[in-house]
């Protein structure tokens, strides 16, 4: 039930704080701005994971979670020292499907569901992967490299997306994500044969996955919000984090349950073909259909 309070609670800030940032910045720096904003979000994701990682081998779980209350508390105040311009009501709309899920974005949503479950398997279980093919070092450290390598593409790829870029730069992450998938799933078996060489990977892995996805995620967002009208804007942010909320949910079931019945490299290499096929489906698929629909 908690679970469940914790979903709504990030469901609503996440759809609302992207909306924000989008309405108060000027078109011409968009991307940019979500790339930003969504850096502190995908950061937060990502360093969460390692100093849980790393405080579980030093504290009890109710120091870590009061840990979490306490920087819930402070992100609750910085909240409340938002201000926005007041917005004129706007005209209530009859109830149809599009007020809820942006149809136009349906293609690009199933691109980035796609994605969604192999990074949904990544961040849950890859510290019982490392500790099952034997690296010995943190897994803490590979949500560093991961973080680090989100903030560093989120430099340049919000500037590329201002530019018109976006399909170009989503096809650019989506190569990058399937080659680290794949050689993440092959990390089982290289350790048998050179576990100093296979532990280097696995981190350098980690900093491309990290570049990968910090490259596509305000891409990804600049392209639901160009799709839609200025009224439907929380629409097509609500798309896309809805899209990727989904696939991460089945990337958490599906990866625990082909590992169980498997193993970690088997679930991986099912993550990375779906990365494959994810990429194709983007290319032949939501680019034209982008290009005939885009609104900006």
């Amino acid at each position: 039930m908690l679970r469940i309070v914790h979903g709504l609670a990030f469901g609503m800030v996440t759809v609302a704080g992207n909306t924000i940032v989008i309405d108060i910045t000027p078109s011409s720096r968009r991307g940019e701005a979500v790339g930003y904003y969504g850096l502190m979000n995908n950061t937060a994701m990502s360093i969460g994971p390692m100093v849980g990682l790393f405080m579980h081998e030093a504290c009890s779980f109710n120091t870590i979670f009061i840990c979490s209350l306490t920087s819930g508390v402070l992100g609750f105040i910085m909240a409340c020292l938002v201000r926005t311009p007041a917005k004129q009501p706007v005209e209530s709309e009859p109830i149809s499907f599009d007020r809820f899920i942006l149809l136009k974005g349906i293609p690009a949503g199933i691109s980035l569901l796609l994605l969604s479950i192999p990074y949904g398997m990544t961040t849950t279980y890859v510290a019982m992967y490392a500790e099952k093919i034997g690296i010995t070092l943190s897994s803490g450290l590979f949500f560093t490299f991961m973080a680090f390598g989100m903030a560093v593409s989120r430099l340049f790829s919000g500037k590329q997306v201002d530019k018109g870029r976006i399909t170009q730069i989503i096809i650019l992450g989506l190569y990058l994500v399937c080659f680290c998938f794949f050689s993440l799933s092959l990390c089982g078996t290289l350790m048998k044969w050179n576990p100093e060489f296979t532990t280097v990977l696995f981190f350098v892995i980690a900093l491309l996955l990290g570049v990968g996805f910090g490259t596509m995620f305000p891409a990804f967002n600049s392209l639901f919000v160009s799709l839609a009208p200025n009224s439907k804007r929380g629409t097509a942010t609500s798309t896309y984090l809805t899209s990727w909320d989904v696939g991460i949910g089945i990337g958490l079931m599906s990866g625990g349950y082909i590992a169980q019945i498997t193993s970690f490299d088997t679930a991986y290499f099912f993550g990375a073909l779906l990365t494959v096929i994810s990429a194709l489906f983007f290319k032949l698929k939501v680019t034209p259909h982008f290009e005939r629909n885009k609104m900006r």
